[in-house]
């Protein structure tokens, strides 16, 4: 009977994200870029090519995101399916079967089933998970196998097996965390909560098994970013004061890096959870929180700590995960609001809701049962949480903003009219390049010395430039005084108005010669 009752609450969650799923769905590509240079590098990998980027100089290793996403999406293109909307689909698939694991981990843990299936109904309406499981990114991906980790250590805590090494979900949970890493390098929480998992159970020879069985699994990446001389972007990224502004230069204190972390922690979780918890509520904006917004972060992070304590056996590995983000978090850049976030929203809800019910029944000792329906009144919170989709739904219907139908429109016709392998710099590459597969495209550099842009130029044998309004600051900032400084290296070729968006014709030749007598 509870079987029963367990697999209609998974069906009514189910039917729950497919209605607010596409309801919200954008079919369109997403325009940060991210998601183009997934499904440009799993093409590659599908033609032979290795996990590379094609440029004009040859085949290059790619590194900027491990390779698991990609791998993921090339799998299928390798069965002939190469399309934008099923990769989308895909990813709701990621976070429903995701929402059924934590199901069986929350409501055995905390004996609560009903509350349980009604914080998993109400991550179906939070708008940031639908955003990102409605394009093609890996923050489904990597939720599910890190879901996939803690739900194989709930197993493996339930068994009875006396040997971890007889154990498959220990095995399963190694995979999953190892799969986890190599979407997302954030993985690496996940890693260590395993470790903090087996240590505080006394294991310590599963403990050490566990940490040696990762870093095998890890060193196949890292040898190859050895092999070809690839140095690790993230120590760098952290200690840079502003990855979009390269000339700000890199932290040179403690007292930076300390005001970095607290900004990072300001946006995440003590202005990220409450926005999170409470989209109808709480808006994402880039100035710090006020008093009265710490006040509030400092109790919804108390209450998801508490949440996450409140899960018996399970208890430190979800604290040790929960740190591990929040601590990731902190280190690495800003500028990205809640983003980061994402692949923890259902753990945040789950922490949360939870704390919220533990508080209740120390208040309320005996007169609150283990199970209650009560709980159902959680399903209130549905009401504030449509109007966030209702917009979310106007703007999945509307169609791309001028400046982007001009980019896309310029990208589209010079693949039909210009030679294969011809080379164009713009802001956003990646898009540009998932539109204009026949060509070359690399961005420009971000230095305020004009001439400094101009040699970037050179070196990456530069034909065309798009001048465009898409909205970044690093356009005015960066190309424009380049192309002012010397507007004789940068005829115009075509004009699309409303808003301007300009190509240009970059005279590489009289480039190199005016440098060279310079």
């Amino acid at each position: 009977m509870k079987n029963k009752l367990y697999y209609l609450l998974l069906v009514l969650i189910g039917v729950t994200l497919l209605g607010t799923y596409s309801y919200t769905l954008d079919e369109k590509l997403d325009l940060n870029g991210d998601n183009a240079t997934y499904i440009i590098l799993a093409r590659n990998m599908t033609q032979g090519l290795g996990y590379s980027n094609v440029t004009v100089d040859g085949i290059k290793p790619a590194s900027h995101f491990p390779p698991g996403y990609s791998f993921i999406l090339s799998i299928f293109m390798r069965m002939g399916i190469d399309n934008l909307l099923f990769f989308k689909i895909l990813n709701a698939l990621f976070l429903f079967a995701s929402l059924c694991l934590l199901f069986f981990v929350f409501k055995r843990s905390t004996k609560q089933v009903w509350l349980i299936a009604c914080i998993l109904i109400l991550c179906c309406f939070s708008t940031q998970l639908l955003h990102f499981a409605g394009m093609v990114m890996s923050e489904m991906s990597y939720m599910f196998f890190t879901v996939l980790g803690v739900f194989a250590l709930w197993q493996y805590a339930e068994s009875d097996k006396k040997e971890w090494y007889s154990s498959p979900w220990f095995w399963i949970a190694i995979v999953a965390s190892m799969s986890a890493y190599h979407i997302r390098t954030v993985g690496m929480a996940l890693m260590l909560s395993i470790v903090i998992f087996f240590l505080f159970r006394k294991q310590w020879i599963a403990a050490g098994a566990s940490l040696v069985s990762q870093f095998l699994l890890m060193l196949p990446w890292i040898l190859r970013n050895k092999h070809y001389g690839i140095e690790s972007r993230y120590f760098g990224t952290i200690m840079t004061v502003n990855p979009w502004r390269p000339e700000e230069g890199t932290i040179s204190s403690v007292g930076e890096f300390i005001e970095k972390m607290w900004t990072n922690l300001d946006q995440t979780v003590i202005a990220g959870f409450p926005q999170v918890l409470f989209p109808f509520a709480f808006t994402e904006t880039n100035e710090p929180s006020g008093v009265g917004m710490i006040i509030i972060g400092l109790i919804v992070l108390a209450m998801v700590i508490w949440g996450a304590w409140n899960t018996d056996k399970m208890r430190w590995l979800m604290l040790a995960l929960l740190a591990g983000n929040i601590g990731l978090f902190a280190l690495w850049h800003g500028g990205n609001g809640t983003r980061y976030v994402t692949p923890i929203i259902p753990l945040v809800y789950l922490f949360f809701y939870n704390g919220v019910f533990a508080c209740i029944k120390l208040l309320f000792k005996d007169k609150v049962e283990d199970d209650t329906k009560w709980a159902l009144i959680l399903l209130f919170m549905i009401f504030p949480m449509i109007k966030p989709l209702q917009v979310m739904h106007k703007q999945s219907a509307m169609p791309y903003n001028p400046a982007y139908r001009n980019y896309f429109h310029m990208a589209k016709e010079m693949n039909k009219k210009l030679p294969k392998g011809t080379v164009v710099s713009c802001r956003k590459p990646e898009l540009f390049l998932y539109y204009a597969p026949n060509l070359y495209t690399t961005g420009y550099r971000f230095d305020t010395n004009p001439d400094s842009v101009i040699i970037q130029m050179v070196r990456q044998k530069v034909d065309y430039v798009i001048f465009e309004q898409l909205g970044y600051s690093s356009t005015p900032r960066y190309l424009l005084p380049a192309i002012q400084h010397r507007p004789q290296l940068y005829p115009v070729v075509w004009n699309l108005e409303r808003p301007d968006t300009y190509l240009l014709k970059f005279d590489r030749t009289k480039a190199e010669q005016l440098l060279i007598n310079e």
